[in-house]
């Protein structure tokens, strides 16, 4: 046991050995390895303090090359200013200048036009001096003028005679001859042109005189007409009374105006003005008709002229319409059941489903071809129907 015990431990001192052994040559390793990296930081460091010096005189070379720049600069920056006060200077002393030369620059304009102004005049006056005198040339003479001897009261008498007949003969005209001939070809031209201006003049009023004539007449043979056939249609409408058409100005019956005087059965003549709206409605209609009955249309369309018609009032209304379906084709928009029945052909827009529009036509005369609705499909009438669906406003043709 001891033996073994030994053996053991002196394994275990070897295997110590070996790792203390190689401990120790991995420490002189690293410690050459940190000899030559100090050396190597050693080199480093006298290369950076070799060049930290460089820079530390450089640095030195380039804060004394500054301050002197700063000091030339210093220089230059007084310089400059005091160039700078001087242009300022010189800035408004040419200011002046300028100014001044402005005022003699427009000093000089007036001049100037004054002396035009006067040489117009100067040469003006020798114009009417040469013109007055027969070509005298008032320079030529003017100097030789001062050396004569002064006139006497003879001579003062002639030269007056003599500017008295110069003055009664005028000056002369050397262009008259060709005025004259301008102002007659002018005179014939304007007198050729003003011949044809009164003859258009004169043919204008006569066809405005025809016109009028003919509107007149045409007015008046419409008017009678037209107011025969009111009279006669006022009392078919209304069952009695009678109704009559007025000229406001029968004197010009081109700018007269016309009133309508109707007298419904039980009621005093009045104006139209003065009725109710279903009286209104139904005199209108009979103004209407009347007028259409003289010159009728292959169609005409009412819109809803039913609707202020009571039941009897309507029938009435719908009798006439039916008497002139033998020359015109009438097209009615109403509301009321009782003109959609007296119709040939009737025609509607209903709403079956929202949004979606049908067109529906009944051929009222035959009555195979009637289509059986709804109760909430009903024709007639706009707004909404008995389903709570829009509808459209119906079209009769009769």
């Amino acid at each position: 046991m001891t033996v073994a015990g030994a053996r053991e431990r002196l394994s275990a001192a070897r295997g110590t050995e070996l790792r203390l052994t190689r401990s120790a040559d991995e420490l002189r390793d690293r410690a050459h390895r940190l000899e030559e990296e100090l050396l190597a930081n050693a080199q480093a460091f006298g290369e950076t303090a070799a060049l930290l010096v460089a820079h530390k005189a450089q640095v030195q070379t380039a804060l004394d090359a500054a301050r002197e720049a700063q000091d030339e600069l210093a220089r230059v920056r007084a310089a400059f200013e005091e160039l700078r006060a001087g242009l300022l200077e010189r800035e408004v002393v040419l200011k002046d200048l300028r100014g001044r030369g402005d005022a003699l620059r427009a000093s000089l304009m007036g001049h100037e036009m004054a002396l035009r102004e006067k040489e117009l005049a100067m040469e003006h006056l020798l114009a009417g001096v040469a013109d007055k005198f027969r070509g005298l040339r008032l320079a030529r003479v003017v100097g030789d003028y001062h050396m004569r001897l002064p006139p006497d009261e003879v001579s003062h008498a002639r030269i007056d005679e003599l500017v008295r007949l110069i003055e009664r003969m005028g000056s002369v005209n050397l262009d008259a001859m060709r005025e004259h001939t301008e102002a007659e070809e002018r005179f014939t031209f304007y007198t050729t042109q003003k011949a044809d201006l009164d003859k258009a003049l004169a043919d204008l009023t006569r066809a405005i005189q025809q016109m009028n004539r003919e509107s007149r007449r045409l007015f008046e043979e419409t008017f009678a007409l037209v107011n025969d056939r009111f009279r006669e249609i006022f009392p078919r409408m209304f069952r009695g009374g009678r109704a009559e058409l007025r000229l406001t100005n029968p004197e010009d019956m081109l700018e007269t105006g016309i009133d309508i005087v109707a007298q419904p059965p039980g009621k005093k003549l009045s104006s139209i003005e003065l009725m109710s709206g279903g009286e209104k409605a139904l005199t209108a209609v009979s103004l209407i008709f009347a007028i259409f009955q003289i010159k009728p249309s292959p169609f005409c369309i009412l819109d809803e002229v039913d609707a202020p018609l009571d039941e009897a009032n309507v029938s009435r209304y719908n009798e006439l319409i039916r008497s002139m379906t033998d020359r015109s084709q009438f097209i009615l928009i109403t509301h009321v059941k009782r003109t959609m029945q007296m119709v040939d052909v009737l025609y509607g827009v209903t709403m079956p489903e929202a949004g979606v529009s049908k067109i529906v036509s009944v051929r009222i005369s035959d009555a195979e071809a009637k289509p059986q609705l709804t109760p909430g499909q009903r024709l007639g009438g706009s707004g909404d129907s008995g389903d709570g669906r829009p509808r459209a406003t119906e079209a009769a043709v009769a």
